[in-house]
């Protein structure tokens, strides 16, 4: 993360910003921050500029008629004067109070009644890299306790997010013994089908060592436009479970080491020193201490990331953990299930064996075209770069991508999801961070937090043998370890916005 250090007095009575911070991770970049007047009172314009490689927006026919593009989740932290740490700034709810270059929209992802951040993102197909000057975001600080006289540090952050449409999809896949690990279905010969508007009851898994609490007796019911029966009597009790139907977004990449250590450097020392791993095992390059900690491998996916690590991070940047219904939604699209599939869509998977490039540099490649995965146990023993397989000449295989273009939903390190497979899973109601911490954890209703009941893990990590990176695999879809691991990273998603 590279940063900039400027002194600007603005003509907003007296407000003033001492530090624009830039937020980086796998190549999107922030710069150019600065305060700029001509906003009501008690608010003021937080101005930017915003780019990334490999964006896009597409519109095409397969199955139906879809649209999906790769956006920037971006929101701000703010500290005053001799502050030691960083709070979530309120912008408006309004996306018309906040402004971009022609060709680009601005959706506001709205939490009650606080807006925690925008969606930046292609109002129009178009594909490569891309350059937004001068994105202006309404700031209205007052609601903060900001007062007008006060000298504030400004930081914008950017997530790279990818929009997954609302529309029905397969879950599970196979039947019988064709199926993945304790794979989703009606019986062990009928696969569940398409999760749509329509209730579909009897949904079991089969159980296993590591889920020994999993889905019971007759099994639940899922309602994708209106979530689940979980006691299977046909009537929708938790309305509110994000069943994956809906329109949401994803991160496009597994937390960074270098987004990780930029989270830490904001929160106060105790929180930080709660949250932070810094014993450099197995490629963990975060090192430092509270507010100098940084990672000599940015680009490398975090690992050595608990349930409460991850949902602080998610709560922090007024995202949510994705279910383990949304995985299967982000890795198959609307197309119909194949047998034993990986996220690409189909059974071909290749281990990486090592790097074309400086390993840790952000822009070594993998030695083989061929190669799509990092998984059993190879002689990399660690994670790897985000993105490292989608190259300039990369299809969905190659790239190692989801239908909808998320990377590393397999492999790397595993996907930490809410489950289905137990009672507390199953009360979750997909509420968004509020940007703010309590004694260093998040602190939103209904989410899985410090002893992990009701999470789990999808997708597999660098450990894993070739089966539990398939997209149907629920081997440890229950698992409720909690603590930190070598194998464990992060990814969260946000409802998008309606209308």
């Amino acid at each position: 993360m590279n940063k900039q250090r400027t002194v600007i007095p603005l003509a907003i009575a007296g407000l003033v910003i001492l530090q624009a911070g830039i937020g980086t991770a796998a190549n999107i970049g922030v710069t150019n921050v600065t305060l700029v007047a001509g906003a009501p009172a008690g608010q003021t314009y937080v101005q930017c500029d915003i780019s990334w490689d490999a964006s896009w927006r597409a519109l095409w026919v397969e199955s139906g008629t879809w649209t999906n593009w790769d956006a920037a989740w971006v929101f701000v932290k703010y500290r005053e004067q001799g502050g030691t740490s960083w709070s979530h700034a309120t912008l408006s709810t309004n996306d018309s109070d906040h402004s971009s270059p022609a060709g680009s929209t601005i959706d506001v992802g709205v939490t009650g009644t606080n807006g925690m951040g925008v969606f930046l993102y292609r109002s129009a197909e178009g594909a490569g890299s891309w350059t937004n000057t001068g994105v202006e975001l309404r700031w209205r600080y007052s609601d903060d306790g900001v007062a007008d006289t006060a000298q504030v540090d400004v930081c914008v952050h950017a997530i790279e997010m990818v929009y997954v449409p609302e529309g029905a999809y397969d879950l599970g896949d196979g039947n019988g013994s064709l199926e993945s690990a304790c794979a989703f279905h009606v019986s062990d010969n009928t696969k569940v089908g398409q999760i749509g508007t329509t209730l579909i009851q009897n949904i079991k898994v089969d159980a296993n060592s590591y889920d020994d609490t999993q889905i019971e007796g007759s099994g639940i019911g899922i309602d994708g436009d209106g979530g689940l029966d979980t006691d299977n009597d046909g009537s929708v009790d938790n309305a509110d479970f994000p069943t994956g139907y809906r329109a949401f977004y994803c991160m496009k990449y597994e937390i960074s080491q270098g987004q990780y250590a930029d989270f830490l450097n904001q929160l106060n020392v105790t929180y930080a020193e709660t949250r932070a791993y810094t014993g450099g095992a197995n490629r963990h390059t975060i090192s430092g201490s509270h507010p100098n900690y940084s990672a000599s491998a940015p680009d490398r996916a975090c690992n050595w990331i608990s349930w409460a690590d991850g949902a602080a991070y998610g709560d922090w940047a007024g995202l949510r953990p994705m279910t383990e219904l949304e995985f299967e939604k982000a890795c198959r699209g609307p197309l119909a299930a194949v047998n034993r599939e990986y996220p690409w869509g189909n059974t071909t998977i290749d281990d990486i064996a090592g790097f074309t490039g400086t390993d840790g540099s952000g822009t070594e490649t993998a030695s083989s075209a061929s190669d799509n995965a990092n998984y059993n146990n190879n002689g990399i023993l660690g994670p790897i770069r985000c993105g490292i397989f989608a190259t300039a000449s990369s299809d969905r295989i190659t790239a190692g991508s989801t239908y909808w273009g998320i990377m590393e939903m397999s492999g790397n390190v595993w996907e930490r999801s809410v489950t289905v497979g137990n009672e507390t899973g199953r009360g979750y109601t997909g509420l968004h961070g509020d940007g703010e911490l309590s004694d260093g954890d998040a602190n939103v209703a209904n989410w899985p937090v410090t002893d992990a009941v009701g999470a789990g893990c999808r997708g597999g990590g660098w450990t894993s043998a070739s089966g539990q990176l398939r997209a149907s695999d629920r081997d440890n879809a229950a698992y409720t370890k909690s603590d930190r691991s070598i194998i464990h990273g992060w990814r969260g998603v946000r409802t998008a916005p309606s209308g």
